[in-house]
């Protein structure tokens, strides 16, 4: 894969899969054996996490959308800065909804292998 397909990949993560909730196209994107070194609260290992993550998140933000503010590629490693947006009308991770408007932000990188994403590593910023 290129730099371009491999950056297009990550994007289509965040602004189609998790925006839209779409768990049925997490495997299309990610690898059956994913390693995230940043797991969420309860989230399973492999394939399954992600889905996990992207159904809580959508569930507790049914208006979440992503914003990403950039894209770097380089070798097999994608990293993301992205913001995302929405207000928390559902349960997160144990806690319940506040109703209120949420943005977040986070550095994310990702290591593509044979047209998949790998790994994961994430730092983000403190919610709002």
């Amino acid at each position: 894969m290129s730099l371009d397909s491999h950056k297009t990949l990550v994007r289509r993560l965040f602004e189609e899969v998790f925006a839209a909730g779409d768990v049925a196209a997490v495997r299309a994107l990610v690898a059956e054996d994913t390693v995230d070194h940043n797991p969420m609260p309860g989230q399973p290992a492999g394939v399954e996490g992600i889905e996990y993550v992207v159904e809580t998140l959508h569930t507790a933000h049914p208006d979440l959308r992503f914003t990403v503010d950039d894209l770097v590629a380089e070798a097999d490693r994608v990293a993301i800065r992205w913001t995302m947006r929405g207000t928390n009308t559902g349960p997160m991770f144990g806690q319940p909804p506040s109703g209120q408007q949420v943005e977040q932000s986070a550095i994310v990188i990702f290591r593509i292998a044979d047209g998949k994403i790998a790994e994961r590593w994430a730092a983000f910023s403190t919610a709002t």
